[in-house]
């Protein structure tokens, strides 16, 4: 019998759905860590610590909460009825959102260090990045939705989107590491600002890798 890859023949089992279901609510917890670090950062730039402490704390928990769903979505996954190529895409669904509210709580742990705002240029740009960092996750989230609702225009409509902000966002490292050469800020200091700007590259880098996962189970689904 050929096997099939339509989203629907999955939903038609319970654990399927449960593994979907999880996946939404992944996506959703790397969607609120993604938006607490651009948060801090926002913090940071007006001098408001306590609110910067505040967003970095609520990134820590909401990537200890989905590491439990990626937990429970191995565990799903191990015994589920999948065919082993279905699966193996959604386990690496499965650690590419893990990828992102890690990378996120990277940039919260850095900017722990950082008590002041940055120079108005720099900080800006690094705000901007954040920005970018939180369209493409929730656009992530729209691609997964659509998945899920087995609608693959949407998704790749989405995942699309995704791939372009990557590269705004790469583009955006590069005028910031120009900043950074020419700021006067001491070495420890440059060194922290530059580990926030590449985790922060790296966070949406792991939000484009996951939609291609994501592009690559509706391309299967049609």
């Amino acid at each position: 019998m050929a096997r099939t890859h339509n989203i629907l023949a999955w939903l038609g089992e319970r654990e399927e759905k449960k593994i979907l279901s999880d996946a939404l609510t992944h996506v959703a917890k790397s969607l609120s860590c993604v938006r607490e670090v651009k948060k801090a950062l926002d913090c940071l730039a007006q001098g408001d610590l306590e609110g910067k402490n505040k967003a970095i704390a609520v990134v820590k928990q909401a990537e200890h909460e989905g590491d439990e769903i990626r937990r429970i979505m191995m565990e799903e996954l191990s015994r589920g009825l999948l065919l082993p190529p279905d699966r193996e895409d959604l386990l690496f669904l499965n650690e590419a959102l893990n990828d992102i509210a890690d990378n996120s709580k990277g940039v919260a742990r850095l900017l722990e260090f950082v008590d002041q705002p940055l120079i108005s240029e720099l900080m800006h740009n690094i705000q901007d990045n954040s920005l970018l960092a939180v369209k493409a996750a929730e656009s992530l989230e729209q691609a997964i939705t659509s998945l899920v609702q087995n609608e693959a225009e949407k998704v790749l409509e989405s995942c699309a989107r995704i791939e372009t902000l990557e590269e705004e966002g790469d583009d955006r490292k590069r005028e910031l590491m120009a900043l950074l050469l020419k700021s006067d800020l001491s070495g420890p200091r440059l060194l922290i600002i530059y580990e926030i700007i590449d985790t922060l590259e790296e966070m949406i880098d792991s939000i484009d890798r996951a939609g291609d996962l994501v592009r690559i189970l509706a391309v299967k689904s049609r």
